[in-house]
Order: structure tokens, then sequence, then C-alpha cells
């Protein structure tokens, strides 16, 4: 099986779509049965607040995928930096570390 990491460290803005664009590559690549895990970093782990609340499309396919097997670490730092102490279900607090074990068996690497 593929394994694919994505990383987000951009925010998730409506005039900046990145964040939407990863959840919605996440999705498609767990359509083709790759492994997907998704860190997320710097302002990429505000995609966190109110995960389990919001009613926007982003938010509401995060939730789909993470029931599917979507695997999500965030960078510890970053958290703590942005204020988040409360994670959702299925997302965990992970290190630069972390992310470097998984680069290294990632097949396929992705940024935004």
């Amino acid at each position: 099986m593929t394994v694919a990491l994505i990383i987000l460290h951009a925010a998730p803005e409506a005039e900046n779509p990145r964040a939407d664009t990863a959840v919605r590559l996440a999705g498609a690549m767990l359509a083709e049965g790759k492994d997907v895990r998704l860190f997320l970093a710097g302002q990429g782990v505000l995609l966190l607040r109110n995960a389990d609340t919001a009613s926007d499309s982003t938010h509401a396919l995060l939730r789909e995928i993470l029931e599917l097997g979507l695997e999500i670490q965030c960078c510890g730092s970053s958290l703590k930096a942005q204020g988040i102490e409360t994670l959702p279900d299925g997302v965990s607090k992970g290190s630069m570390k972390g992310l470097s074990a998984w680069v290294s068996a990632a097949e396929e690497v992705v940024c935004f």
C-alpha cells in the first residue's frame, strides 16, 4: 500500500483555501486505497478549532475521513502557540521527530 503524507501549515481561511485542498486531497487519496497521514504544523493546527462542531464542508469532510482511517498528528509547539489544548478524537500530538519518521516512511509527500 502506498503511504502518502500531507503536511499542512496554512490556516483554514476562505480566501486562502490550502487547508480545504489538503483535506480534499486526503479524502481522494484514501479513496484510492492509500495509507494517508496528515501532519498539522504552524497555523495548520487551527483546522482543529471547533473541528467537532463546525458545519463548513472542510470540517465535515475532515470528520468523515477521520472515521475512514486518516491518521493526524499535530506539532506540539504549534498547538501550544495557538492555545489549542483539546484534540478531536483520532488526532494526536506529535513532534518534528515524529514528522521526520513519517517523511522517511512516505512514498508521496505534499505540503500546503
